[in-house]
C-alpha cells in the first residue's frame, strides 16, 4: 500500500509518541492514543482496525467467552426472549465489537443493548457515523459515571493492553462495581509466534500506517497471561484461560447485591466530561 499523506503526518509524529514502560513491554506509545490527531485519520485508522478484527476472527474471543453467558443468565431475570441484557463496553471505539455481539445473541434468540464508554469523543462520533443505535458516553473508563450495578454485563476487548497495573486494577474495580453479572476482559496474550503472524497479516488486510504501527506496538505491549494471573491473584476470577487468536479471556464476577454501596456509585451519571483524564 502506498503511504498517503496522513500516513506521513502519522510517521513524522512518533518522535513525540516514545515513553518507558515497565516491565519490558515497548516504550512506543499507539497513534490512536495521541490527543489532537486529524479525525479523518482517526476514523480511517478505526475503520481499518474493524477490517483486521473481522479477517483475523478478533471477534470470536469475545463472542465465544460472552455469549454463553448470555444465555446461561436465563434464570437471572434478564436472559429472556423479551428483555434485553444490558451491555458496558468500555473503550469502545467505533463500537463495532458491541455491534458483534448484539447481532450474535440475537441469531440466538438473546436481546442486546448496548452503552458505549469511550473517553474520545472523535472515536464516538465516528462509530455514531459507521451505526446508529447504541448510547455512547465520553468517560474515564478508571471513574466509570454509572451507578452500582447500573448494567448486566461490562466488557471491554483490545483495552487492557493499554495501561499498567494500577490504572487496569481501577478498571476492573470499575467494571465489576457497574456489573450486576460480570465484568468480562478480552485481550491480546504475549506471544512470539502471536506477534510475528500479525506482523505478517495486518498489512494484508490493506491497513494503513496507522494501524499497522499501532498493531505492531499492540503486540509488544501485551501482557503475558502469568502477569494477569498475578495482577488479579486476590480478586475472585470466574475464568482466565487462553483464547484464540493469541487472546486471553478475564471474567470477573460482578458486585454483590449485598456489597455496602461505593463512594463511586453516588457519583452523578452526568458529571462533565471534562473531568475525565487518561
Amino acid at each position: 500500500m502506498e503511504p498517503t499523506s496522513a500516513d506521513a503526518t502519522a510517521a513524522a509524529a512518533l518522535g513525540e509518541l516514545a515513553g518507558p514502560a515497565p516491565d519490558g513491554r515497548a516504550e512506543e506509545a499507539e497513534i490512536l492514543d495521541r490527543e489532537g490527531l486529524d479525525p479523518a485519520l482517526v476514523e480511517r485508522s478505526l475503520r481499518e482496525l474493524q477490517r483486521v478484527n473481522r479477517l483475523l476472527f478478533g471477534y470470536r474471543p469475545v463472542l465465544r467467552t460472552l455469549l454463553p453467558r448470555l444465555a446461561a443468565d436465563a434464570g437471572g431475570g434478564a436472559a429472556d426472549d423479551s428483555t434485553a441484557q444490558l451491555v458496558l463496553d468500555v473503550g469502545t471505539g467505533l463500537g463495532d465489537v458491541a455491534r458483534a455481539v448484539v447481532r450474535a445473541a440475537a441469531r440466538r434468540g438473546r436481546r442486546v443493548a448496548v452503552v458505549g464508554v469511550d473517553r474520545k469523543l472523535g472515536h464516538l462520533l465516528a462509530g455514531r457515523r459507521t451505526a446508529a443505535g447504541a448510547l455512547r458516553v465520553v468517560a474515564d473508563a478508571r471513574a466509570l459515571p454509572f451507578a452500582d450495578r447500573a448494567v448486566d454485563w461490562s466488557l471491554s476487548s483490545l483495552f487492557f493492553h493499554h495501561f499498567e497495573a494500577a490504572d487496569n486494577r481501577r478498571i476492573l474495580a470499575e467494571m465489576r462495581r457497574t456489573a450486576r453479572r460480570a465484568a468480562v476482559v478480552v485481550d491480546l496474550r504475549r506471544s512470539r509466534l502471536g506477534a510475528a503472524v500479525g506482523r505478517l497479516l495486518i498489512p494484508l488486510t490493506g491497513a494503513g500506517f496507522v494501524t499497522r504501527h499501532d498493531g505492531r506496538v499492540s503486540l509488544a505491549r501485551c501482557w503475558p497471561l502469568s502477569r494477569v494471573r498475578a495482577l488479579v491473584a486476590d480478586l475472585p476470577v470466574d475464568e482466565l484461560r487462553r483464547r484464540f487468536p493469541f487472546r486471553f479471556s478475564l471474567v470477573l464476577p460482578g458486585l454483590s447485591p449485598s456489597a455496602p454501596p461505593s463512594p463511586a456509585g453516588s457519583r452523578s451519571a452526568s458529571r462533565s466530561a471534562d473531568r475525565t483524564r487518561w
